[in-house]
C-alpha cells in the first residue's frame, strides 16, 4: 500500500489498515522511528479499560487475580525474611 504526504505533511490511512486496526475519527496515534522505518501504533481509546484487558489475559488460574499473586509473593517473602531473622538469631523488630 502507498499513500502521499501533501503539502501540509498529512497522508490517508488506507482502508484496510483502518478496518484491519479498528481506526475511527479522532483516534490517537503513536509514531515511533526505528531502524530508519516508521512505526505507527493506534493508540486504545480507553487506555485503562485496554490495560485490564492486558491484566485480566495474563495467563493467571482462574479466579486467581493479579493482586491475589502479588499479595502471595509478598506474603513468602515475608516468610523468607522471618526465617532469616530466627536462623541469624536477629531481633524480630516488634
Amino acid at each position: 500500500m502507498t499513500t502521499t504526504v501533501s503539502v501540509r505533511w498529512q497522508t490517508v490511512i488506507p482502508q484496510e489498515v483502518r478496518e484491519a486496526l479498528k481506526i475511527e475519527p479522532n483516534s490517537k496515534l503513536e509514531w515511533e522511528v526505528k531502524d530508519g522505518a516508521i512505526i505507527v501504533h493506534p493508540l486504545p481509546a480507553d487506555p485503562i479499560r485496554a490495560a485490564l484487558g492486558f491484566f485480566r489475559n495474563s495467563g493467571l488460574p482462574e479466579g486467581r487475580s493479579l493482586t491475589d499473586e502479588l499479595l502471595e509473593d509478598r506474603r513468602r517473602d515475608l516468610e523468607k525474611d522471618e526465617e532469616m531473622v530466627r536462623r541469624l538469631g536477629l531481633p524480630d523488630g516488634d
